[in-house]
């Protein structure tokens, strides 16, 4: 692979996406796969999940990926890693530049300059379950987890001696509508500082020049006020995007390095027991989203993915929860694009006390947490974050890690609403430190063994977790059901309508979204789940017919159940009375 600049500033962005040699290792560590590299090496398209592959379908152990660049000599680098799984290490001509615990962090590995051109990127990953070395990775997670180099790879070529760009940041101000917006540039330096100036363009027009005294540096790097001309604002219905072009000029007036971003202008609040988009109340109807395709694991095309926000769309929704796990950027600019709001979180799912008191646990959240704020910061489509779903919120021992959580959002982005889904409606004790209250429940489907009609179960616990709520004070925060549902198998009709059949998933996703949108207290409802999904194999998946999970509106195909038209009706024109065919 070689890299050549794009433009005068001598900086070059390439995708490394593509066939890289590749070696499953096995039942090994990183010290014998380093020392001993593999005689025989395989091609293997990237981004991929080995454990997917047609080679090594379910198998877990270290796998090694390997890529000769081509970077002109005394020129520095970032590589940029989409998502390395589970855990992974990061070596160039033999020297490790990365490791990494969590699966689905974004990663921005800096690239020395070197004497030579030709260099060898090594990159070691391992899917096995091990809780010292990834304890954001437990095999009880109901959903199956990868191994390999899971989103895109991209390299962009750095200029020695010379300040860069590393990220900018668009936060639209309460004056959004009239298109004020902050933006703040994180500068890295790669030799000595130096003054510097600045240019910044909208949407393909002529750039202009911001005077000294309208620019705030500091530590960190610059931050400034800038106004959108023409400005239009962001919306589901309308879905209007900008385009911020910023140009950095050293001392001797020379481009330095320059970097685009697009963002939209829009606003969301929570008050009054109601969320409002744009000074508009909002009312969420969506679905919760695993990033998986039977054909392609946990590394769906583009393709797929609009598809996926088509079907949505078509169903009426105008919201996905991105379950549970930081979201894919290429997914986030799709639905930016096609105008589908966005819950994003970190990696998370029913963690305990032992978990949430492991101090490497806690530090690999936090950081996988800000990674995937810093790197989803200007999509308009993502409104709220979250994390830990379902984790032992009603416990003291948890305290540390959601107050420190909720701290380390409210400090990066005070301009999105923060939520966790709960499974403890009656007795979580951390409501007081989100925006919005986010509860699981599935009334009708687990623990109702004996219950001779289970959707009858429905209306009443959404109604008690409602005064429940408000009942311990939380009446001005608004109430979303961010999971419910129950398993159908797709074609599998019956004439007892029984549970798994399709048409009891029907009627009880009618009766849920009668019964959640029909109950003004609630500011939405997001259904588990748009698709079906693979879980956990083993002993675990006696519960889980074919080891998937079948809540799914549709299958893993994305052929739809008798579900989708349902949920089509009951979203698109208001709920109707259910029947029994």
């Amino acid at each position: 692979m070689c890299i050549s600049s794009k433009d005068d500033t001598g900086f070059g962005v390439v995708s490394l996406d593509g066939l890289w040699d590749f070696a499953f290792l096995g039942d090994t560590d990183e010290q014998s796969a380093l020392e001993h590299l593999p005689e025989q090496w395989r091609k293997t398209y990237v981004p991929s999940a080995f454990d997917a592959s047609v080679e090594t379908p379910g198998k877990r152990g270290m796998a090694m990926y390997r890529k000769t660049l081509i970077i002109p000599k005394g020129h520095p680098a970032e590589l940029y890693f989409g998502a390395l799984s589970i855990w992974s290490r990061v070596y160039l001509d033999g020297e490790l530049l990365r490791e990494n615990a969590c699966g689905y962090e974004p990663l921005h590995i800096y690239v020395p300059e070197a004497k030579y051109e030709r260099r060898e990127l090594l990159v070691l990953v391992d899917n096995r379950f091990d809780f010292e070395r990834v304890p954001m990775h437990e095999e009880h997670f109901d959903f199956y987890q990868y191994g390999g180099i899971l989103r895109e790879v991209k390299l962009r070529l750095l200029k020695a001696g010379d300040p860069w760009i590393k990220a900018i940041r668009v936060t639209p101000t309460d004056l959004y509508e009239a298109g004020k917006i902050h933006v703040d540039i994180d500068i890295a330096y790669t030799g000595t500082g130096q003054k510097l100036r600045w240019e910044y363009a909208f949407d393909n027009r002529a750039s202009s020049a911001l005077p000294e005294e309208a620019v705030e540096m500091d530590s960190t790097g610059a931050h400034m006020a800038l106004l959108v001309p023409d400005p239009q604002t962001w919306s589901p219905d309308a879905p209007h995007l900008h385009q911020l072009d910023v140009l950095m000029r050293g001392e001797n007036g020379k481009v330095v390095d320059r970097r685009s971003v697009r963002f939209g202008l829009r606003q969301v609040k929570a008050h009054g027991g109601k969320l409002w988009l744009n000074g508009e109340p909002l009312i969420l109807k969506g679905v919760n989203r695993h990033e998986w395709h039977p054909n392609f694991g946990p590394c769906t095309p583009v393709a797929q993915m609009v598809s996926d926000v088509q079907l949505m769309k078509d169903m009426g929704c105008n919201f996905v929860r991105g379950s549970h796990y930081a979201q894919d950027q290429r997914f986030l600019d799709v639905c930016d694009e096609l105008g589908m709001l966005v819950w994003e979180e970190n990696l998370g799912w029913g963690q305990r006390e032992f978990t949430l008191t492991c101090e490497k646990f806690i530090n690999d959240h936090r950081q996988s947490l800000k990674a995937m704020v810093y790197e989803s910061y200007n999509h308009p489509c993502v409104i709220c974050w979250g994390f830990l779903n379902e984790a032992g919120s009603d416990a003291e021992y948890a305290r540390p890690v959601f107050e420190d959580s909720v701290s380390v959002l409210r400090q990066i982005d005070p301009s999105r609403l923060i939520t966790f889904a709960s499974m403890y409606a009656f007795s979580d004790r951390y409501f007081d430190l989100v925006d919005f209250i986010s509860i699981n429940t599935y009334p009708g489907w687990y623990g109702c063994e004996d219950e001779p009609d289970p959707l009858s179960l429905i209306k009443p616990q959404i109604e008690r977790i409602s005064s429940s709520v408000d009942e311990r004070g939380f009446a001005e925060k608004p109430l979303v059901i961010s999971e419910i549902g129950v398993e159908g198998l797709y074609g599998w009709r019956d004439t007892h309508n029984d549970f798994f059949t399709e048409d009891f998933q029907a009627r009880y996703l009618q009766a849920a979204i009668r019964s959640v949108l029909g109950n003004t207290r609630y500011s939405g409802i997001v259904l588990w789940h748009f698709s079906d999904v693979r879980t956990y194999g083993g002993g675990r998946s006696l519960m889980r017919p074919r080891a998937f999970n079948n809540k799914g509106v549709l299958d893993e195909y994305r052929r739809p159940k008798q579900a989708y038209e349902t949920v089509k009706m009951c979203f698109s024109e208001g709920p109707i009375e259910p029947s029994r065919q």
